[in-house]
């Protein structure tokens, strides 16, 4: 007795196969495609994010300790030690890569700060509690050339001496940043029609200012504004920058004590 005929197809024809083997595998590569580009897109995401936080724990540490900044009035009454104290900002020029001999001009900054100290933990007074919470504090940017590498790095004095811009321990904060710029509000001069007109500069010596007494020019400025830039290995950037107010007017004269 003969079977009737087949309603279904047994096997797939040759081309029907190689058509079926073709889709696959383009189906195959877009989804590779997909899924490297979102993978991709994590990593950049994921370096991106790393950077924006390094870069705001930096303007935290900086902006920290500038907001503690202190002019040492009996420094500059003794005549004879010829102390620093206050803030001393000028102006660098650093290279940025081994391969790019090209100068960017960026601040150095040294203050006195009542802070606690941060590279001397090691020492007995701070171990037993005793730290003056008085040190000099630096920043700055500098090339190696033996790495090729722009490092950031900030200077802590202990003991505060006659030489605000040299001395203590040096540390290295990050080689990730490219541009650090510090501005300061000295002074606000009134208008003859209202209002008043500030007036910045991206240099500030307090030795320079006869600041004696509470006034115009003041010993301290009344606002600093801190401009950072960080770049990644893979080129991308990052910045912020942040103004912090040191003196509302009038100024409050234990500000300079």
């Amino acid at each position: 007795m003969n079977a009737g005929p087949t309603t279904g197809r047994e096997a797939f024809s040759l081309i029907e196969l190689l058509v079926s083997i073709t889709l696959l595998a383009i189906v195959s590569a877009m989804i590779y495609g997909a899924f490297f580009q979102v993978s991709n897109s994590s990593l950049k995401i994921k370096a991106s994010l790393s950077q924006s936080q390094e870069l705001r724990l930096l303007m935290k540490m900086v902006l920290d300790d500038l907001q503690a900044v202190q002019y040492l009035e009996h420094y500059v009454e003794d005549e004879e030690n010829n102390s620093e104290t206050g803030i001393i900002s000028t102006l660098d020029w650093v290279q940025n890569t081994q391969n790019n001999p090209t100068l960017s001009e960026v601040s150095r900054l040294s203050f006195h700060a009542a802070v606690p100290s941060r590279f001397f933990q090691d020492i007995d007074s701070v171990r037993k509690g005793m730290d003056p919470r008085l040190h000099e504090i630096g920043y700055f940017l500098e090339f190696d050339q033996s790495s090729g590498i722009l490092y950031f790095k900030r200077r802590e004095d202990f003991y505060i001496d006659n030489d605000l811009n040299e001395g203590g321990r040096i540390q290295v904060l990050s080689h990730s940043v490219t541009d650090f710029q510090v501005e300061f509000l000295f002074q606000e001069i009134e208008q003859a029609a209202g209002g008043s007109k500030e007036e910045w500069s991206n240099e500030f010596n307090t030795e320079e200012k006869e600041c004696f007494k509470v006034g115009d020019p003041p010993c301290l400025p009344r606002a600093i504004q801190l401009s950072m830039t960080l770049e990644a290995e893979s080129g991308e950037k990052v910045n912020d920058s942040q103004v912090i107010n040191l003196c509302v007017r009038p100024c409050k004269p234990e500000l300079f004590k």
